[in-house]
């Protein structure tokens, strides 16, 4: 079974069913996907849930794009190391990417997963919620590394909440989670549920998902969330369909024109273009975002 769908399985497992304990993240993958080339790793990422963060930050932070086991006893961190050198290029004022060594060891393996992050909308999102992440020592300027690793050793609750605040996922569905696992671990049967999936290039199921209680009417916050992106992933086809795929310089001129296309105004708008206009540069001069 490919991992999209393998991840699609055990999504109501994990994030949804509340079975184990890092939500809709640890995409379940028995063998380690190859290390992609750079172009590869982009336009993996693009055909994912993270063209809504690349674009401009709809989600804040999107995960699983490139996946990998670390061994615990016998760690090989070659294919982690080179990945990790692949996104570098990626980070820049505006965009962070990395690789998440996630905390819990499964079978005696670490689960580790690429991430990208758009800089401000994180920030948004910590000002906005500044009640959860302040007790943690996470301010709107913590660094998005910092602030990950710190969300992924948080008490299980208070992590499953943080997640799904930096994945963005709408409140009403965080909340719903965060209560219904709550309930569960006090020996509650699993309040009936269903999911509301919002497609990308690459699936129509299983990438951006998330759960709702069974009887739950799409409100206003999801139908915004689908649609703007609906917009996105419509902009994505038509500029994918003319992009040299295979060319890292040409998808990250496609990541530029996205992102002067929907990167919302910070609440600094002027360095905020001053600062796109540098990515801009530097792309065009050193390959990079």
């Amino acid at each position: 079974m490919p991992c999209r769908r393998l991840f699609a399985a055990m999504l109501c497992l994990l994030w949804v069913a509340c079975a184990a304990p890092s939500p809709a993240v640890e995409r379940p993958a028995e063998v380690a996907r190859p290390v992609p080339a750079p172009a590869e790793l982009l336009r993996a990422a693009l055909d994912d849930e993270a063209l809504y963060t690349l674009a401009g930050g709809l989600k804040p932070v999107s995960i699983g794009f490139w996946s990998g086991w670390i061994d615990v006893q016998q760690p090989d961190l070659e294919a982690l190391g080179t990945v990790r050198n692949a996104l570098a290029v990626w980070r820049t004022d505006t965009l962070w990417a990395d690789v998440l060594a996630f905390h819990q060891v499964h079978a005696g393996r670490r689960a580790v997963q690429a991430y990208v992050v758009d800089r401000a909308a994180l920030a948004r999102t910590v000002q906005q919620h500044a009640a959860f992440f302040a007790p943690y020592g996470i301010a709107a300027d913590t660094h998005p590394a910092e602030l990950f690793a710190i969300v992924e050793r948080m008490p299980q609750a208070d992590r499953h909440r943080g997640q799904g605040l930096l994945y963005g996922y709408p409140q009403h569905a965080i909340d719903f989670f965060v209560a219904a696992q709550a309930a569960q671990q006090q020996g509650a049967a699993m309040v009936p549920r269903r999911f509301v999936q919002i497609p990308t290039f690459g699936a129509n199921e299983g990438a951006f998902v998330y759960a709702v209680p069974k009887d739950h009417v799409d409100n206003a916050a999801d139908e915004a969330l689908r649609a703007a992106a609906l917009t996105i992933l419509d902009r994505y086809r038509t500029l994918r369909a003319n992009a040299d795929l295979t060319s890292t310089t040409a998808l990250q001129q496609l990541v530029l024109a996205l992102r002067a296309e929907f990167a919302t105004a910070s609440a600094t708008p002027q360095p905020r273009r001053r600062l796109e206009n540098e990515a801009l540069r530097a792309v065009l001069a050193h390959g990079r975002f």
